[in-house]
């Protein structure tokens, strides 16, 4: 990603929202993170419709944060629903969740996630989070593994 990179974030926990850009801006990772709400309004911005259809004001993001526990649709219906549209096969998607539990791990990596991160419970180790969020994704480097906690 570039410096005109962007990110979608559906999080419904506005808390969760404002640490996770306080997160990044500590990071200092050079894209604009875009939020919605919930599920609905991750297809509503993709499809460019209603109040997203400024594309100006909301680009198509080159990877989405999706919260599993969301209103509406859920982080697993964003993950089908995004994988069935041919317009989005280059659209990187990351389960960023609450959730440790092995089978919401599986059950996301085998409807199409490229990445499960494990929300933390502090603003370093979340900080430190994106700290390597930015080094697997803006820098390419390995991290071993697909689940980061």
């Amino acid at each position: 990603m570039s410096d005109s990179g962007h990110i979608l974030v559906a999080e419904d926990d506005t808390t969760d929202a404002y640490f996770f850009q306080r997160a990044f801006n500590r990071a200092g990772i050079p894209v604009t993170l875009h939020f919605v709400h919930d599920g609905q309004e991750v297809i509503d911005y993709l499809r460019g419709e209603g109040q997203f259809a400024d594309r100006a004001a909301h680009p198509l993001p080159q990877l989405a944060l999706l919260d599993l526990n969301m209103p509406r649709l859920d982080g697993f219906d964003m993950l089908e629903w995004v994988r069935k549209q041919p317009a989005f096969n280059n659209l990187q998607l990351v389960i960023f969740s609450s959730s440790d539990e092995t089978k919401d791990i599986n059950r996301a990596y085998g409807l199409g996630a490229n990445w499960y991160l494990v929300k933390p419970h502090s603003m370093e180790e979340l900080t430190a989070l994106v700290g390597r969020f930015k080094k697997h994704w803006l820098e390419g480097a390995d991290l071993g593994g697909r689940k980061a906690a």
